[in-house]
């Protein structure tokens, strides 16, 4: 199956999962070291706004994911395996989400406000690790908006046996 939001065969979807999947890792990351600090609030900060971005960017990157899910083959066993990273990666903003309510105005410095956020950060990425194997799973095994290489082989042969002169006599 190819993708069909692509550029030039390339399918956007894995293209644009990297910068989410950094900055909610990072927004964990620098929950961690907010704690290790004795609670720089720089690191407060970068954790909520990385957040933030991480959410609204995963938003963007799920679009085209949602269109090739859309046009996957029904009831094949990568359909329900679909289903389940799509699912598991909404979880994943879903808790992005919360936790930035609670750090809104200041709101978790410190307390069970705070553990609340880590937890919610630490759990997101967790769901993250799983859906990003899930996707993995769909591309490397089932082939899922990948070219088929034994084609793309066979109209590289082909186009090169047409584009060769035929020697004289022949």
């Amino acid at each position: 199956m190819h993708s069909k939001v692509s550029i030039a065969k390339h399918p956007l979807h894995p293209a644009l999962v990297a910068l989410p999947i950094g900055l909610l890792v990072w927004a964990f990351v620098a929950d961690v070291i907010y704690l290790g600090t004795d609670k720089d609030a720089t690191w407060y900060d970068i954790s909520f706004y990385s957040a933030l971005a991480g959410v609204a960017t995963a938003l963007v990157a799920a679009l085209p994911g949602f269109v090739d899910y859309l046009t996957l083959a029904k009831g094949t066993n990568v359909n329900d395996m679909a289903l389940l990273h799509m699912g598991t990666n909404l979880l994943v903003v879903g808790l992005f989400v919360v936790a930035a309510a609670l750090q809104w105005n200041d709101g978790a410095l410190e307390g069970s406000s705070l553990t609340a956020v880590v937890s919610l950060h630490a759990s997101g990425v967790t769901f993250l690790s799983l859906a990003g194997w899930l996707g993995g799973e769909m591309v490397f095994r089932h082939h899922v908006a990948t070219l088929d290489e034994e084609s793309e082989q066979a109209s590289t042969a082909s186009q090169g046996a047409a584009g060769r002169a035929q020697p004289r006599g022949a």
